[in-house]
């Protein structure tokens, strides 16, 4: 199957997966409270449709992301590692109710946060999912160290096209995985962008990129 056919399986399970109480939290603009954002149904569906159990996510913010792939994973989670991070503490009550989530507070790039890591989640992981500063570089470099040290089967950006930085490494990503990039910004409802790639066929060493 296809990686785009995949993602719109996904997107049309993800609708049917009971998000509420995943909220986004506060919006850091207008500050209105924000509940589940379209993107979530896609997580959660994307989650579910393929079985996915070990999971890491750089850049945790109120929660509300990972609280939407934990609702893909279904009430069986005895086999389930979910592991999020951010350098700020400012998660919402229903991502700390979840304790089978393990929260990792620090920078994702400082060793001391990739040992704490390390103690939560072993290799090969099935998802890494980035949502964290939205730059080339700290980007770039989180898929470097994440993909090296816990070669996940797939690899999802949040934001690919929010600014120029991140419309050039989506670029460089699609040219380098071809088939096995797939731009899924319009079914995840996201215009600032939303790129999944599968490590499965191609190398999760992405250093050269």
């Amino acid at each position: 199957m296809t990686l785009s056919a995949i993602c719109e399986n996904a997107a049309k399970a993800g609708r049917d997966i009971d998000l509420s109480g995943c909220d986004y939290g506060p919006h850091k603009r207008s500050g209105l409270h924000l509940g589940p954002q379209p993107y979530y149904y896609l997580l959660a569906g994307f989650t579910q449709t393929l079985g996915l159990r070990k999971i890491l996510e750089i850049g945790t913010s109120y929660g509300g992301s990972m609280m939407a792939i934990s609702r893909g994973c279904g009430r069986d989670l005895s086999a389930v590692e979910l592991v999020t991070v951010d350098k700020v503490n400012i998660a919402g009550e229903g991502l700390m109710a979840l304790l089978h989530v393990k929260r990792v507070h620090g920078d994702s790039l400082s060793p001391a946060t990739l040992r704490s890591v390390r103690n939560q989640l072993s290799p090969p992981i099935s998802l890494l999912y980035i949502d964290s500063k939205h730059s080339y570089e700290h980007t770039q470099k989180n898929l470097d160290l994440y993909c090296a040290e816990f070669s996940p089967r797939f690899v999802i950006l949040d934001d690919i096209h929010l600014n120029p930085e991140m419309d050039r490494l989506w670029s460089e990503l699609s040219q380098r995985f071809g088939g096995d990039a797939f731009d899924a910004s319009e079914l995840a409802g996201r215009p600032s962008g939303f790129g999944i790639l599968d490590c499965g066929r191609a190398s999760p060493n992405l250093n050269a990129v």
